[in-house]
């Protein structure tokens, strides 16, 4: 729900008419109400608050709404975030006491970014939004996307480095299971996934070079 903050307390909508909005404190002891306009200009306040300002509890809520829209907006891990904004936040030992742990807000925290990441799938035909093809770096990310038959479709993803760092490397261990280590000067292990996967990799843009050529 709309939060109001007056003098740093803190009200919630609780209902509104054509002309008015009418917000009760966000306690239930506390019987303060206030009403505002239809653009939240204050009109009136009932009643007096029953305890001193909390602060501390403000200072917190900001807090946490921080990082929920880093973690909304970004893909840095929760933790990282958490830490950051504490580091950068000036608070005072009073809030510090009362702040919550990043273990604590992780479950929110995670709802809100799982709520805006796309669903998984349950087809072969679907668009890749631009946010999952591309690096933080903004290179491309998704190297091949080719449907092989009407319900087969490759999907390979990798950074250039990546790549990179597979063509170069002279030992690759696939799926965790290989009965011996061994160098690989050409092609790949037979049976392995990764010849086809590279074959496909390197001439994916061959129908570009060469227009005529079916891919």
């Amino acid at each position: 729900k709309p939060l109001l903050l007056i003098d740093e307390y803190v009200f919630k909508l609780n209902k509104n008419t054509t002309t008015t909005k009418y917000w009760i404190y966000t306690l239930n002891e506390c019987s303060a109400k206030v009403h505002t306009d239809l653009n939240s200009q204050f009109i009136k306040i009932f009643d007096d608050h029953n305890h001193f300002p909390e602060k501390e509890q403000l200072e917190v809520r900001e807090f946490r709404e921080k990082v929920k829209q880093r973690a909304i907006h970004e893909t840095t891990p929760i933790p990282r975030i958490y830490d950051e904004e504490c580091a950068k936040a000036m608070l005072s030992n009073a809030t510090i006491a009362a702040l919550p742990s990043e273990r604590e807000m992780s479950s929110g925290i995670n709802n809100a970014r799982r709520a805006i990441t796309p669903t998984i799938p349950t087809a072969q035909l679907f668009e890749i939004p631009d946010l999952y093809s591309k690096t933080l770096s903004k290179n491309s990310f998704l190297v091949v996307d080719k449907m092989i038959t009407r319900r087969q479709r490759i999907l390979l993803f990798s950074s250039s480095e990546q790549l990179k760092m597979l063509f170069g490397a002279e030992t690759i261990l696939m799926d965790g299971t290989c009965s011996r280590w061994f160098p690989i000067k050409r092609g790949g292990p037979q049976g392995s996934s990764l010849t086809p996967s590279v074959f496909i990799t390197y001439h994916s843009d061959m129908s570009d070079a060469f227009p005529m050529a079916m891919s």
